[in-house]
């Protein structure tokens, strides 16, 4: 009996040291306090938080509280790096608010600066000079330099679109566009403000990229596939001799641009080895068209419908034998002009 009890008593006691040693070396057993961001920051977990060079990070911030996780669609593309994930925007980015309507005083990204994306446009529709890109976004306080992240109201606008190829055509070094819109980033609980934000101004040194913004002697040329993204009444009024209609409401589902599935099927038609022209008299609609085939990996740039009959009237008047300004031969004939919604998912 006695050496039973002894045995007991070291079984015990064996047992009292064993449950010491697993707290100490920090147990996340059910026994005890458990550590639910252990879990969260494991790699071997399913789901990981991380931080991105000092960016929000919503995964852990969020947790329990019913907001969001931000989608990331960066890798889901081909060329899925034009996306800015909003869990990657960090303090060293200048975040842009080029929404144009009046949401910004509401409403906005905490630290966003606004530049309205139809400032770059002049009194009659057309883009303005290069002096003239170069000055407003100098007076906002960017250089080519920045990390600049640009954004609106709604990623369907096309604003933020428009304001990327406009960058890109000044020659900025690094521009993407966040992953989602204003909407997003408030579903996934990240900071807003409403206050007004400024930066220092800046010598803003542009270095032109002109096969961004197509000419009209290469859209005349007749190289490159012509995408007409005006609603249909107008392209059966007049168009680009050659021109394809397209609804840009075909490469948006929701108020996003379509997953890589859906637009594969919408520009199936299009031949990615030869480069595209889209136009429109609304350039936030040919950015955002232009800017979706670019995700998919087309060479696709953006032209005015205006700048075009511009320079057809001019080709006229001085005799130099072009067709009558903004008409096309009837559908069927050797232009080739047609309208299809090339695809509709």
């Amino acid at each position: 009996m006695t050496r039973m009890k002894t045995c007991i008593a070291g079984f015990i006691f064996i047992s009292l040291m064993a449950l010491a040693s697993l707290a100490d070396a920090g147990c996340s057993c059910s026994v005890g306090n458990w550590d639910p961001s252990a879990f969260l920051n494991s790699e071997g977990g399913t789901v990981h938080s991380e931080q991105h060079d000092g960016a929000v990070d919503s995964a852990a911030g969020n947790a329990g509280s019913g907001t969001k996780k931000p989608l990331d669609r960066t890798t889901s593309f081909p060329d899925g790096a034009i996306f800015k994930a909003m869990k990657s925007v960090s303090s060293s980015d200048v975040v842009i608010d080029v929404s144009n309507g009046g949401s910004y005083s509401t409403s906005h990204i905490k630290g966003a600066i606004h530049i309205p994306s139809s400032e770059f446009i002049n009194s009659i529709g057309d883009l303005k000079t290069e002096e003239e890109l170069a000055s407003i976004l100098g007076n906002a306080g960017l250089s080519r330099d920045d990390s600049i992240v640009l954004y609106a109201d709604k990623e369907s606008s096309g604003e933020a679109q428009f304001a990327f190829m406009v960058l890109r055509y000044l020659g900025q070094k690094d521009v993407r566009i966040l992953d989602g819109g204003l909407a997003d980033w408030k579903a996934a609980g990240l900071p807003e403000e409403a206050s007004d934000n400024t930066l220092p101004a800046k010598e803003y040194k542009p270095s032109l990229k002109p096969d961004v913004i197509a000419e009209y002697q290469y859209v005349k040329s007749g190289e490159a596939q012509i995408i007409d993204v005006r609603p249909f009444v107008e392209f059966g009024k007049g168009r680009i001799p050659g021109s394809i209609a397209l609804d840009p409401s075909n490469v948006i589902k929701g108020e996003k641009i379509k997953t890589s599935d859906g637009l594969s099927t919408v520009f199936s038609r299009l031949d990615k080895e030869n480069s595209i022209v889209v136009y429109s008299d609304d350039y936030s609609q040919s950015a955002l068209v232009a800017l979706a085939m670019i995700l998919m990996g087309y060479d696709a740039s953006i032209y005015s419908w205006e700048d075009w009959k511009a320079n057809e009237e001019a080709a006229e008047k001085s005799g130099a034998g072009a067709t009558q300004a903004g008409t096309a031969p009837a559908e069927g004939d050797s232009a080739g002009s047609k309208y299809t919604k090339l695809g509709t998912t």
